[in-house]
């Protein structure tokens, strides 16, 4: 199953969502919840993706367990975080189904609103747990971990790499990046490829670009490799006016400033620009290929984000927690394992035709990208990342992430328009996100 990268935001449900969450359960997720061989799985329905994927998990496993009937329950929300407390709203009306998809974002929310039983005790008692604990990076299970309870093993997870056009680097004489790159070097290379290529005196090739729409692809890589956070380690305080918060936000500015990046754009334009050589660098986690490769676009590679005070490794993932709803709690821990195991692992592996666009969470699968031939050439770099660097955590994503996320969004689009200064601009911020970001 795909997981999709696409922000999370824990908004509040309106009726409308509710009732509609509420009407795409029916009998057959009833007698899932309560059959001593049935579960039930929740999952918010993006789109088709998200039902065949689902699907092809829950197949997988019935194939394995026949006696086990799996009902798939597709739960509406504009976003994730409306589908959370859609997710809230039907275990409340008395529903009890046993797991549901979240992303690693949504940790905070789930174990705040009490949705999921930690699984601390099946790890210590599982005896075949220790042995796929130990094919995960700790970093994949710190982020699912909350208060030290364990929510989840993730199945899936992205991690932000720098992408570059290798054609463009090659046009301009510019050596590819090393994994110890620095700002500076960054910066350096980033100046040499961005040109004015139609002589109007302003530069309509750029050396690297962000996304404006998600703070994950945005300016979280920098900010963290700057050492510092949005948000305290308790995600109960914000700290978006922080000296690293400041560095990382004027390194940024700088660039547009200097031409060497245009005004952030949304994702979906950046890969446009790049494949088209007017962007040679942006930042993103492997969802890309999914786009690229397809459309027959392989001039890339992928590079670890340059070195600042630190380097840390940010990522987000997806996996199944068990709810404390489940009526099946230790056939929900089955369900869960399987979604780790080798079968469903390899199928996010995916073909150099029909690439997968997450990382598998079991270290000795995701090395066998590079073995199938999938692009990039770098692609052991995506494990690597988490395997061998510091990671961050937690990812500022507290309850209120929706508000959080929006706020924290606003006040960088006025900055990056130059409405307003770095400092000033980071201290409003901070002022509002104090009434959000609290426990």
């Amino acid at each position: 199953m795909n997981i999709p990268r696409r922000k999370v935001a824990l908004a509040c449900a309106t009726a409308t969502l509710a009732a509609t969450a509420l009407a795409g359960c029916g009998s057959d997720s009833e007698t899932a919840s309560t059959g001593a061989k049935a579960l039930e799985v929740v999952y918010w329905n993006y789109g088709p993706a998200a039902e065949s994927g689902n699907k092809a998990t829950a197949d997988a496993f019935t194939k394995a367990h026949p006696d086990v009937k799996v009902t798939l329950t597709p739960v509406t929300g504009e976003n994730w975080g409306t589908y959370y407390a859609n997710v809230a709203t039907l275990i409340a009306s008395g529903k009890k189904p046993d797991l549901m998809v979240i992303s690693g974002e949504g940790a905070q929310f789930v174990h705040s609103n009490k949705l999921v039983k930690p699984i601390n005790e099946y790890l210590e008692k599982d005896a075949g747990a220790k042995a796929i604990t130990d094919d995960i990076a700790q970093g994949l299970i710190d982020g699912f971990t909350v208060k030290g309870d364990v929510i989840t093993l993730s199945y899936g997870w992205n991690d932000m790499v720098v992408y570059y056009n290798t054609d463009v680097f090659q046009k301009a004489g510019v050596e590819p990046p090393k994994p110890d790159w620095t700002w500076d070097d960054f910066k350096a290379v980033a100046k040499k490829l961005s040109v004015d290529t139609n002589g109007d005196g302003t530069n309509d090739q750029y050396g690297f670009t962000w996304a404006s729409n998600e703070i994950f692809p945005g300016i979280m890589p920098w900010v963290a490799n700057a050492g510092g956070n949005l948000t305290s380690d308790d995600v109960c305080q914000a700290t978006a006016d922080s000296p690293q918060v400041n560095k990382a936000v004027t390194f940024l500015n700088d660039l547009i400033k200097e031409g060497v990046a245009p005004a952030p754009m949304p994702m979906s334009d950046v890969f446009t620009r790049f494949q088209n050589g007017q962007i040679a660098m942006f930042g993103a986690g492997r969802w890309p290929i999914a786009t690229f490769l397809p459309a027959g676009f392989k001039s890339f590679d992928i590079q670890l984000y340059p070195k600042g005070d630190t380097y840390k490794t940010v990522f987000g993932g997806a996996g199944y927690p068990i709810l404390k709803s489940s009526q099946n709690p230790d056939l929900a821990w089955e369900y869960q394992k399987f979604t780790v195991s080798d079968e469903i692992e390899k199928g996010y592996v995916g073909t150099p035709d029909k690439p997968g666009d997450s990382i598998p969470s079991r270290r000795s699968v995701a090395h066998t990208i590079s073995q199938v031939g999938v692009p990039p050439a770098n692609s052991d770099l995506y494990y690597d990342s988490i395997d061998k660097f510091e990671t961050l955590v937690p990812y500022p994503a507290p309850a209120k992430y929706s508000t959080f996320e929006s706020t924290v969004l606003r006040h960088l689009q006025q900055i990056f328009a130059g409405e307003t200064t770095v400092p000033d601009g980071l201290k409003a911020m901070q002022g509002e996100l104090t009434g959000i970001v609290t426990c």
